[in-house]
């Protein structure tokens, strides 16, 4: 398994892996409608301008799993957490959480996962002691804010 960031590849390398990246990320778009737009006109400045980044891990020519994360003086955010299910519950969700968090400089970085996929990420909520902070639904479906370290009006229920 060999570990990859994006902002250190160049030209071909970076323009490929960022193409793959976002295909295997596209169905987000079912979630958020404008995915596309995000990923090509948000995302990839943000890493070309230092403040976010994608890690990912390949085992051979495949994506196995990957983080892409957003670091500015006002939030450090994981924005996408993906394991190729081929790989889950065989460590490589520890191996990129834990290079996220050294990228952030937070071991509790904001996250939003959308209320239907709480089950899938349940483990490593647990497990990183993430923190329900308040739920939005400024998308098609319920999601679950975590870490916030804003005081917000609508809570998450416990």
């Amino acid at each position: 398994m060999e570990k990859y960031v994006l902002s250190t590849m160049r030209d071909k390398n970076f323009s490929r892996a960022a193409n793959e990246i976002y295909l295997l990320t596209d169905y987000n778009k079912l979630q958020y409608p404008e995915y596309y737009k995000w990923y090509y006109q948000t995302n990839i400045p943000r890493i070309l301008d230092g403040e976010g980044e994608a890690i990912f891990y390949l085992d051979g020519f495949q994506i196995v799993g990957l983080s892409m994360l957003k670091k500015t003086d006002d939030e450090a955010k994981i924005c996408t957490f993906l394991i190729d299910e081929e790989y889950r519950r065989k460590g490589y969700s520890k191996m990129i959480l834990e290079d996220s968090y050294d990228y952030l400089g937070t071991e509790k970085p904001l996250i939003t996962i959308p209320e239907k996929r709480l089950d899938e990420f349940s483990k490593i909520i647990e497990a990183y002691g993430w923190v329900p902070s308040e739920t939005t639904d400024e998308y098609y479906s319920p999601e679950i804010i975590f870490n916030s370290p804003k005081v917000h009006i609508k809570k998450y229920p416990h």
